[in-house]
């Protein structure tokens, strides 16, 4: 099934703002062994708060589409493949765990920005 370029966009955001979800919570676990966590545990549920608003609306476009989350395989410690449900197709999207890590880091970075107030939301 040839999926429509937006609808792939669409996707391709749905992976890496779960990914960075995950990751700021992993994060926000460390931050509650520092003495001094407040202000740390802060600013993650500010970046989580962003995210977790982005990545519902990102799901829900997906789901007004026809498309829904099917399934996640990591078949060697470089590759992963996210199946999604498009109309009753299962459409698989293969990604390389760096290309994969780069992109969730420069998501992070950029919701680290906005929340610091240095870019526009």
């Amino acid at each position: 099934m040839d999926l429509p370029n937006d609808v792939k966009s669409l996707i391709h955001l749905y992976v890496i703002l779960e990914l960075a979800i995950k990751s700021v919570k992993h994060d926000q676990k460390l931050f509650e062994a520092f003495k001094v966590k407040r202000p740390y545990l802060s600013f993650c549920t500010q970046q989580l708060e962003t995210l977790k608003e982005e990545f519902n609306k990102v799901s829900k476009s997906l789901y007004k589409q026809g498309v829904t989350y099917e399934k996640y395989q990591c078949y060697n410690q470089n590759e992963c493949l996210y199946s999604f449900n498009c109309r009753g197709n299962i459409v698989p999207f293969q990604y390389r765990g760096e290309v994969l890590k780069e992109q969730v880091e420069r998501k992070i970075n950029l919701i680290v920005k906005s929340v610091k107030g240095e870019v526009p939301s």
